[in-house]
Order: structure tokens, then C-alpha cells, then sequence
């Protein structure tokens, strides 16, 4: 029993030195990463993460948005999706998937990630009015409304909402509901030339 408490002891004194240099490693090299990110040098801010690379969510975080930001959106999808795996709760590697999900095109896999969100956080505000945009550009005028009534409601005030919101509703044929949104539109942006259109047409 004696001899297992020594070498466990052993074993823990020197995995502390081991941690730490681990440590002091990452924090160097995030922090070489985000000085060559500063410059606008992204091959340079990826490459400390790549050398010192074990899979973490932060290492993968952190280069699923310099490889975004290099227009590599097939490696940034690839590594926000381990992120967004390895904390499926969390909020911010969803909303960053998306990103190079908008840039590739993938229209259905950002729709599933937004609803993903909200399912988790079902008042998150962006997910709401994108997935409202998505449904609005395919005509889908009613789960459209329903997406941004949410936002609507939340922020009453908010232009893009109301004017989303103004066209689904004028599509649905509820025109005093789509000449109220409009006018307020017009109230937030005095002359706002989309929202007269909109007016123009009821």
C-alpha cells in the first residue's frame, strides 16, 4: 500500500512541471498568434497554434476563426465542427460555424445550426432574425414572421427586424400589420428609401 502511495506521489510531482510547461507553451503561442493576427499575417497566426495543436476546444476556436479569416472556410468548418462537438451546450462555436458556412454556401447546415441555438437559447436575437432571413429568402413568409415577431419583440426598435418583419406580413396579406412596421421603419430611418417602397406597394 505504501509503495502505490510513493508512486502515485511521484507520478503527481512530476506531471505539475509537465502541466505547467504545457501551459506556459499554449499561452506563448496563442499570444504569438494574436500579435501576427494584429498585422493581418494569418499563415503567421495559425502556425504557433498548428505547433503546439492537441485538439482542445480553445486551439480549435481559435483556428476555425484565423482559417475564416484566411478564406480556408473548408479548414475553418472543419475545426469550429470539433469545436461545436466538444462543448455541444456552447453558444460561440455555433455562431462562428456559421461564418464559413455562409461563405461555402452551406444555406442548410447554417439553418440547422441556428436552430440548433435555439434550442438551447430560443431568444438568442441573431438566430432568430437569420433563420427568419433564410425562410424569408425561400418565400416561406410564415415560419419567416415567426422568427422575427421574436425579435420584434425583444428589440422593438430595431430597423432590419421591423422591415423583415413588414415584408413577411405584407406577403401574408396582414397589410395594416406590414403599414405599421413600415412606418415605424420610417420613423427609425426618416426617408429610408426600402421602407417606402414597402408603403408604395400596400
Amino acid at each position: 500500500m505504501d509503495l502505490v502511495k510513493l508512486t502515485l506521489a511521484v507520478a503527481l510531482v512530476g506531471a505539475a512541471p509537465a502541466a505547467a510547461q504545457a501551459q506556459a507553451e499554449q499561452s506563448a503561442a496563442f499570444s504569438s498568434s494574436y500579435s501576427a493576427e494584429a498585422k493581418a499575417d494569418y499563415a503567421e497566426a495559425i502556425a504557433p497554434i498548428r505547433a503546439i495543436y492537441t485538439g482542445t476546444y480553445e486551439q480549435n476556436l481559435r483556428l476555425g476563426w484565423l482559417y475564416f479569416l484566411a478564406k480556408n472556410y473548408t479548414a475553418a468548418a472543419a475545426h469550429y465542427q470539433k469545436a461545436v462537438e466538444q462543448r455541444p451546450y456552447a453558444i460561440e462555436p455555433k455562431l462562428g460555424l456559421i461564418k464559413p458556412l455562409n461563405a461555402l454556401g452551406q444555406i442548410d447546415r447554417m439553418l440547422t445550426t441556428y436552430e440548433s441555438i435555439l434550442k438551447i437559447d430560443p431568444q438568442n436575437t441573431q438566430a432568430n432574425y437569420w433563420t427568419g432571413v433564410i425562410f424569408l429568402n425561400r418565400k416561406a413568409y410564415a415560419p419567416a414572421a415567426r422568427y422575427f415577431e421574436r425579435v420584434v419583440n425583444l428589440y422593438p426598435f430595431d430597423y432590419d427586424s421591423n422591415l423583415s418583419l413588414a415584408w413577411a406580413y405584407f406577403n401574408l396579406g396582414k397589410k395594416a400589420e406590414a403599414r405599421a412596421l413600415y412606418t415605424k421603419a420610417l420613423l427609425i430611418r426618416p426617408g429610408d428609401a426600402a421602407a417606402t417602397a414597402g408603403l408604395k406597394r400596400l
